[in-house]
């Protein structure tokens, strides 16, 4: 991603559809497999500046791309924007804090290592990623609250994977922001991040 829209864009795409996720697992329960798999990539593989490498490329993240071009221009469903704000408020308070970076940065790599002898979806991996996100990114508060069925909500492992897609989202709102990305930005700039997202989805279709 040379274009720097183009790498907002699709770190925005990211957050949305890991949100969505968040979403599904709250009111149904299930995960989406297909659309996690590249959220939980850019937990477990180490970034080298290729935005979209860390994703597994563009078509993976289309998607996110589409709730994102849908919140940008016509949104209706504040809960995602309420989901989004938590998010980059959080992620902003985490840059800050270097002690909890360094400890994030420490349970990521437990978790890379993890991944590659299981699978990046594999249960123990998703508990872990959880489980690291209730011990550091919960604690900086105020804490997202995620709405649904409160049957699901209360399951342990729907729970690890609501707090795994969490933390994939606040990875994505670091690398929105260090690829320009800020509040003010995004009001400024919506038009060019959303033609920016529907020139890549363009050219997944």
């Amino acid at each position: 991603m040379q274009d720097r829209f183009e790498a907002q864009a699709l770190a925005l795409a990211a957050a949305m559809q890991a949100l969505g996720l968040v979403r599904e697992l709250a009111t149904h329960g299930r995960l989406d497999e297909e659309q996690a798999a590249p959220l939980m990539g850019s937990l477990t593989q180490a970034y080298n500046g290729d935005l979209a490498g860390l994703y597994g490329g563009v078509a993976p993240l289309a998607p996110g791309l589409r709730r994102l071009i849908t919140q940008l221009t016509n949104p209706e469903n504040m809960e995602s924007t309420r989901y989004l704000a938590g998010v980059m408020h959080l992620e902003k308070k985490l840059s800050k804090n270097k002690a909890m970076l360094g400890a994030l940065g420490e349970g990521l790599d437990a978790a890379r290592r993890q991944a590659d002898y299981f699978h990046p979806l594999h249960e123990n991996v998703l508990r872990n990623l959880g489980a690291l996100y209730g011990d550091t990114i919960s604690q900086l508060g105020p804490r997202i609250m995620v709405r649904g069925d409160p049957g699901h909500l209360q399951d342990e492992r729907i729970a690890a994977s609501i707090r795994a897609m969490l933390l994939a989202a606040i990875r994505a709102a670091s690398l929105w922001r260090e690829n320009g990305g800020g509040k003010l930005s995004l009001i400024l700039r919506r038009q060019r991040v959303t033609q920016a997202a529907q020139a890549l989805l363009d050219r997944v279709n």
